[in-house]
């Protein structure tokens, strides 16, 4: 993994997890390049500045991503995360079924096997999705999903978003989740391994019953418990886990696993969730061994030092 030194120009454009264990995607403005800091086991601190960058963009064939070659600056108020240019160099719509217009990259990448899948994040809340069978359960570990299972494997993506479309349509299975609900439920909802699949069991059984699921290929694969991946081990009790409040610009500690965008820091044996998603595209400056701010237990505000 590589390192951003401190005091480097920097920009937050995401974050993943793969064999090695949660990471950050930061965009050197320095070297122009795109490097992946693992997380876990390391105490930093991460300071959100207010200029916002485009992250950049991916190559949908290899996955490959890399910075905005302009170093776009983006309008404060904007939603979006990347330019247009780079927007147009990817080509990639979620909601390619929606549109009149597919790029050639995008069609490129729906003509690939798809997989579609069922994402747990509590009893109460399980998601559909697809995405490119070379990607796996990658796309389940970006999304932060607590467990998962692969419900079918497609020669496409078209095929894939037949079951999906048709998953959804169903009561109790979400399309969308928002990051800062999910990072909610980490802190708030007891997670359990055989809970999780016994929830993904019970909705198997009872959406093979509906005749447009069966239609589309639903096929159920084994539960998978995500919680090795992202704390190398078991998930931590939700009763030891908070949600700082206070300033909203800076967090840190000595961080013992990541689950999506919400980053879990321990401080003086207490652990604290931080939802990094509204960081994404911020220039951020990453200080290594040094924790700059301090998480109170109550009321649960944060100062800085």
């Amino acid at each position: 993994m590589d390192n951003i030194e401190t005091g480097r120009a920097a920009v937050l454009a995401g974050h993943g997890c793969d064999e090695d264990g949660p990471y950050l995607l930061v965009n050197d403005r320095v070297r122009n390049v795109q490097v992946r800091v693992s997380v876990r086991g390391r105490t930093f601190s991460l300071r959100r500045l207010p200029v916002r960058r485009c992250v950049g963009r991916h190559d949908l064939e290899t996955h490959a991503k890399m910075p905005c070659p302009l170093d776009v600056e983006l309008p404060p108020e904007s939603k979006v995360t990347v330019c247009p240019a780079c927007q147009e160099a990817t080509g990639f719509n979620p909601s390619f079924y929606h549109t009149d217009f597919v790029s050639p990259q995008q069609r490129a990448y729906n003509a690939e096997p798809h997989i579609a899948y069922l994402a747990y994040f509590s009893p109460a809340h399980v998601k559909a999705g697809i995405t490119a069978a070379s990607r796996g359960v990658r796309r389940l570990l970006e999304q932060g999903a607590r467990a998962g299972r692969i419900v079918g494997r497609f020669d496409d993506a078209y095929a894939a978003r037949e079951l999906e479309a048709a998953l959804c349509a169903q009561p109790g299975i979400a399309e969308t989740m928002r990051a800062s609900k999910k990072a909610d439920l980490l802190a708030n909802e007891r997670f359990d391994a055989a809970e999780a699949a016994a929830v993904l069991d019970r909705e198997a059984a009872r959406l093979a019953q509906v005749e447009a699921v069966a239609r589309a290929g639903f096929a159920p694969e084994p539960v998978q418990d995500f919680s090795p991946c992202y704390f190398g081990g078991p998930s931590p009790s939700c009763d030891d886990l908070q949600q700082p409040d206070g300033a909203r610009d800076v967090c840190g500690g000595r961080c013992i696993g990541m689950v999506g965008s919400a980053i879990v820091f321990e401080q003086g044996g207490a652990s604290f969730v931080v939802c990094l998603k509204d960081w994404e595209s911020h220039e951020v400056e990453l200080v290594e061994n040094e924790v700059l701010c301090t998480y109170d237990f109550a009321p649960q505000q944060m100062s800085l030092l």
